[in-house]
C-alpha cells in the first residue's frame, strides 16, 4: 500500500459524530505521483484543485483513478464531511425601545450540497455565518415591535427571514432553522409575577365562589330538613290529637256501653276486640270513682241530718244511711246490681209519715 509522501496541511482528527464548525476535515498537499485509492472515509467529498484554480468535485463514493490524477496534475485535495449538523444560538435582539431587548433562540440545521462552493467560499466557522446571516435579517424587523409584543415581532422577522432567501446559498449550504423569540429575562419576571398574582385572584375567586356555593346549599338543606321537621312535627300532633280524639270515643262510647248495657254486652264486646282491654279498665274506674263519689254524698247528707229532719225521721234515716253504705261496700261491678237511688227515691225526702207505722205513738209523746 503507498503511502502519501507529505503529512496533511490541515486535519481536525474528526471522526463520524464530532460537532463540526468547519466541514472541510483535512487538506492535503500533492505530489506528481501520489495515488492511493482510500483518500479518507467513503461517505466524505473530495475536492480537488488544479495549478489553474480549478476544482474537481469526487462526491461519495466516486473516487479518482490512476489516470485521472495524473492527466489533471491535482496540487491540493480537500476532503469535506458532508453529513447533517445541528446548531443553536442564543441572540439578543433590539425592540423599539434600545433599553429592552429580545432574547431570541436561533436553532439550525446544516448540510454541506456543494463542496466546491464551500471550499472557494473560503468559510470556516458554518454557525457564525447562518448567525450573522439571520441577525442582519432581523435586527431591522425587532425594532418596530415593543418587548411585550414578542408573538407578533417572532412572527414578522421568520417571515422577513424567509423572505430574503437561503441563509447561505452562496456558500454551497442547506440550511433549516427555527426562531423562538421572547422577552429578556427583567420583563420575564414582571410578566410571572403579574401571573402569579392573576392565578391568586382567580384561585381566591374560585374559593369564594366555591364557599358561598355551600353556603347556599348548606342554607337550602337547612331549608329542607326544618320544613321536614315541621311537617313530621304537624303530622305526629295530628296523629296524638287524632289517637286522643279516638281513646275519647272509645271512653264515651264504653261508659255509655256500661251505663245502658251492661255486664254482659260489655264483655261480648271484650271478647271480640281484646285489645280495648285496658281503656275499658280505666273507663271502670271512673265510673266507680263517680259512684262512689255519689254515695258517699248521700251518707254524708244522712249522717249529718241535713234538710230540716225531725228526730223520729233522722232515727229511721240513720239505719237507710247505714243499709246503703253496707249495699256499696258489698256491691259489685257497675251493671251487675241495680242502679243506686236516685234523690227523689231517699226516705227523708218524704213529708208525710206513714199512718201505718207501729212505731208511732200519741201525737203529744211525739
Amino acid at each position: 500500500m503507498v503511502e502519501f509522501r507529505r503529512e496533511p496541511d490541515w486535519d481536525q482528527g474528526a471522526h463520524r459524530h464530532s460537532v463540526l464548525v468547519d466541514p472541510v476535515v483535512t487538506v492535503r498537499q500533492l505530489a506528481r505521483f501520489d495515488y492511493r485509492k482510500n483518500y479518507s472515509r467513503i461517505d466524505n467529498a473530495l475536492v480537488f484543485t488544479t495549478n489553474k484554480g480549478e476544482h474537481d468535485v469526487y462526491l461519495p463514493p466516486r473516487r479518482p483513478t490512476r489516470s485521472e490524477l495524473a492527466a489533471r496534475r491535482y496540487t491540493a485535495v480537500y476532503e469535506v464531511d458532508m453529513g447533517i449538523h445541528s446548531c443553536s444560538r442564543l441572540l439578543s435582539l433590539p425592540s423599539d425601545n434600545d433599553a429592552f431587548d429580545f432574547s431570541a433562540e436561533l436553532a439550525m440545521t446544516w448540510q454541506v450540497i456543494r463542496p466546491d462552493a464551500f471550499v472557494t467560499s473560503r468559510e470556516r466557522d458554518v454557525p457564525g455565518l447562518l448567525t450573522r446571516r439571520l441577525e442582519e435579517l432581523a435586527r431591522e424587523v425587532g425594532r418596530k415591535f415593543p418587548i411585550d409584543r414578542s408573538a407578533d415581532a417572532e412572527r414578522a422577522m421568520s417571515e422577513a427571514v424567509a423572505a430574503g432567501g437561503p441563509l447561505a446559498g452562496n456558500a454551497g449550504l442547506r440550511v433549516s432553522w427555527a426562531l423562538r423569540l421572547r422577552q429578556d429575562d427583567d420583563a420575564v419576571a414582571q410578566q410571572r409575577q403579574l401571573r402569579e398574582l392573576r392565578y391568586s385572584d382567580e384561585r381566591l375567586g374560585s374559593a369564594h365562589d366555591l364557599a358561598m356555593r355551600e353556603d347556599r346549599l348548606r342554607a337550602e338543606r337547612d331549608r329542607v330538613q326544618a320544613e321536614q321537621q315541621h311537617e313530621l312535627a304537624m303530622r305526629r300532633s295530628r296523629q296524638e290529637a287524632e289517637l286522643r280524639q279516638l281513646e275519647a270515643e272509645k271512653i264515651g262510647y264504653y261508659q255509655s256501653y256500661l251505663q245502658h248495657g251492661g255486664v254482659a254486652s260489655w264483655a261480648l264486646h271484650l271478647s271480640r276486640h281484646p285489645e280495648d282491654s285496658q281503656l275499658v279498665m280505666e273507663s271502670l274506674r271512673k265510673d266507680q270513682l263517680l259512684l262512689i263519689q255519689s254515695q258517699k254524698e248521700v251518707a254524708l247528707q244522712v249522717l249529718k241530718g241535713e234538710g230540716g229532719l225531725e228526730d223520729y225521721q233522722r232515727s229511721h234515716l240513720n239505719e237507710s244511711a247505714i243499709r246503703i253504705i253496707e249495699e256499696f261496700l258489698t256491691r259489685g261491678l257497675p251493671g251487675a246490681d241495680p242502679a243506686p237511688p236516685t234523690a227523689g227515691s231517699l226516705p227523708w225526702q218524704l213529708t208525710e209519715k206513714p199512718e201505718d207505722d207501729p212505731e208511732d205513738g200519741p201525737e203529744g209523746e211525739r
